[in-house]
């Protein structure tokens, strides 16, 4: 099984994290890349079933693993003791999006969050977002390759991060969304 590859993007609450992963996402999908998306929870618990539904029901009569076919979607919710890593996670999505020949139906998987992982990750500053006011760039964060941001002090801090030319740090404003869109395209 071929594990697709995945980015991830990163950045505190209401930085536009959700508004980017969107844009860029439909700007992949135009130029015809078959693109999946993960979004993670970071709180216990959420709801995708309509409360009062029979695949509602089923979950709360007990049921640890719902899957709701219809001819043209599928979905599922499971139950789980822990939360399973974004790799496993990727690699459950790689193995599940095939078609009935077993050939993948994803060229790429958006990730919206997951900071701690080792994906190549592009991580979001925006200056009216107070989360984001005195927060220092991390260029130690394992897999960043991109920074997007309208803060010329965290663009400055990206400048010095890759001073050295060790890192391969790219740095793009929050509109940038076709050079987003190139930069995880040449990963591909």
């Amino acid at each position: 099984m071929e594990i697709v590859p995945a980015v991830a993007f990163v950045g505190r609450k209401n930085s536009g994290k959700t508004t980017l992963l969107v844009q860029v996402l439909a700007r992949l999908t135009d130029c015809g890349l078959r693109v999946g998306t993960i979004k993670h929870h970071s709180h216990v618990g959420f709801d995708m079933d309509i409360e009062g539904k029979d695949s509602w029901r089923h979950r709360q009569a007990g049921s640890r693993y719902t899957v709701i076919a219809s001819p043209d979607q599928l979905g599922s919710v499971r139950t789980l003791e822990r939360e399973p890593s974004i790799e496993a996670i990727v690699a459950e999505m790689s193995a599940a999006a095939v078609d009935r020949a077993g050939r993948p139906e994803l060229d790429l998987i958006l990730v919206e969050g997951y900071r701690a992982s080792a994906l190549p990750t592009i991580e979001i500053f925006r200056a009216d977002n107070p989360h984001d006011a005195t927060r220092e760039l991390d260029p130690d964060l394992l897999g960043l390759i991109a920074v997007v941001t309208d803060q010329p002090r965290v663009a400055e801090a990206v400048a010095a991060a890759d001073a050295d030319g060790t890192r391969d740090i790219r740095l793009f404003a929050l509109d940038d969304i076709a050079g987003i869109a190139d930069l995880i395209s040449d990963l591909l």
